[in-house]
């Protein structure tokens, strides 16, 4: 599978409001934002991800803190909106997304689980792992 990467600014707004100014503006077709903050992450998760949109209109990889480090929307015959009402940075974030894709009747499916680094804790987390191998 080949995969082409597309970076653009973020732009302004919360969480929520940048990751739909990316849905809403890249090229027509699959789309996939991942978090920079996810040691670990590899080629294999992201085409995985994308094979996931092929049945699913909505795919998300947990973080395993009640967030996710990956959001990916098939984006056709529409564009979904999914990001209001997010309580953001906690355990509920992935819940709360997923109510409002179920309420706007996507069907959704789930890459692997990483883990991101938000706190020294998880930072500590990736040290350990780089030096046990």
């Amino acid at each position: 599978m080949r995969i082409n990467a597309l970076h653009q600014p973020q732009g302004s707004g919360n969480l929520g409001t940048r990751m739909q100014t990316i849905f809403d503006t890249v090229p027509i077709g699959p789309a996939i934002i991942i978090g920079t903050d996810i040691p670990f992450i590899s080629r294999n998760d992201i085409s995985d991800a994308f094979r996931q949109l092929g049945s699913n209109d909505m795919v998300f990889g947990s973080a395993g803190d009640g967030g996710f480090w990956l959001v990916g929307a098939k984006r056709t015959p529409r564009i979904p909106k999914v990001f209001n009402n997010i309580r953001w940075s906690s355990e509920h974030t992935l819940n709360d997304t997923l109510a409002n894709a179920d309420a706007n009747g996507l069907k959704t499916g789930f890459a692997a689980t990483r883990y991101d680094i938000d706190i020294k804790a998880d930072y500590q987390k990736w040290r350990h792992a780089l030096k046990s191998g």
